[in-house]
């Protein structure tokens, strides 16, 4: 399965990109390229929605890493949303872990 993007949502402060499926290394050229148009485009928050990612590499924690670091040096910032509790870990392994918003809790859904 392949990575889509479902359409952009603006909220007060940022641009929010939906993913779904597998965030491989095959699928993030075009992800790079929707964030390289958003940034050049003038904007300096994004925010990746992950609740319908079904496969997060390290290829695609190279990706946050990178957006987030272009976005500080502009004075904005990458946040990660709505990641499962598995994705929350890889995440916090790879040393992103401050890019996550509080509904990526690693504790899962409220019951």
């Amino acid at each position: 399965m392949s990575s889509r993007r479902r359409p952009l949502s603006v909220t007060a402060d940022a641009i929010v990109l939906a993913l779904e499926g597998e965030l491989c290394i095959a699928e993030l050229p075009a992800l790079r390229a929707s964030i390289d148009a958003l940034v050049d485009g003038g904007t300096t928050r994004i925010v990746l929605d992950l609740g319908g990612v079904t496969l997060l590499t390290a290829a695609a924690l190279r990706v946050f890493d990178t957006t987030q670091h272009r976005l500080e040096a502009l004075g904005g910032s990458l946040a990660l949303r709505d990641a499962s509790p598995f994705f929350c870990r890889i995440i916090e392994i790879g040393g992103l872990d401050a890019l996550l918003e509080e509904n990526s809790a690693e504790a899962g859904p409220a019951s």
